[in-house]
């Protein structure tokens, strides 16, 4: 640690410390501040990049990583940079064109031709035809009856009242054994160094910050990959593959 880390007066050399054996290799600690009584933010240079890391005081009053709020931490920065990048846009990009001019007036309405009366065409219609309903197709060869159906096979009697049938009956469906697995979804990555780490949630669960090899309620997770954006889950001997729909929550990758 620096002496200017340490002589900063918002600096706070314990979260700094605990910190520090954490850190890949060429990494250093650039700053920290605290943002509350058991929570301070230290920001660490990393392959020419920044970011900052999230540190809270346990029970026994010991500082340690938060990945929870390392991860919203950078989501947050993500979209305030967003934000700069759509406020330099040029002027009335995204927008859609300018109506088209009205179209040409109408003609007066003396020189439409006027409908003529429905009844006197119908009437005209028939009466130059030479048939009672000129709109019926004319040699057209009469439907041949339909031959008779074979009767209807005797149903067995229904079971007595209280017995129920065996034969036929539907088997119960088959539980899912990966059921939890398919239902987990991956909101976001974060990275720093070799270790690979994904926020991943399922209904009616916590949602968790994992690595490889962790349990995640009934499923392990197998394999964090942060360039394929995918989380691979193992469990009731199936494999299940998660991927991240949206790819702007990933703190650290390079």
């Amino acid at each position: 640690m620096s002496p200017a880390l340490a002589n900063a007066p918002s600096a706070v050399p314990d979260a700094e410390l605990a910190l520090q054996p954490l850190l890949p290799p060429g990494s250093r600690l650039l700053r920290s501040r605290r943002l509350s009584n058991t929570e301070a933010e230290v920001w660490v240079e990393f392959r020419g990049g920044s970011s900052p890391v999230i540190m809270r005081l346990n029970a026994a009053g010991r500082w340690e990583q938060d990945l929870n709020a390392t991860l919203a931490r950078g989501a947050s920065q993500l979209q305030a940079l967003a934000r700069q990048q759509a406020a330099g846009l040029p002027a009335g990009f995204g927008q859609t064109a300018p109506d088209q001019p009205p179209p040409a007036s109408l003609p007066p309405a003396s020189s439409l031709i006027r409908p003529a009366d429905r009844e006197q065409e119908t009437q005209r219609a028939l009466s130059g035809a030479g048939r009672a309903d000129p709109f019926v197709p004319q040699n057209v060869r009469a439907p041949e009856p339909l031959p008779d159906l074979p009767p209807l096979p005797e149903l067995p009697p229904p079971p007595p009242e209280g017995e129920v049938p065996t034969a036929g009956a539907t088997p119960p469906p088959t539980p899912d054994p990966a059921a939890f697995a398919r239902s987990v979804q991956v909101s976001g990555f974060i990275q720093i160094g070799g270790e690979s780490f994904a926020l991943i949630s399922a209904p009616a669960t916590i949602p968790a910050v994992v690595q490889t090899g962790q349990d995640y309620q009934t499923a392990q997770v197998a394999r964090v990959s942060v360039p394929e954006r995918q989380v691979v889950l193992l469990e009731g001997g199936e494999t299940v593959v998660k991927t991240m729909q949206d790819t702007t929550l990933i703190v650290g990758a390079p």
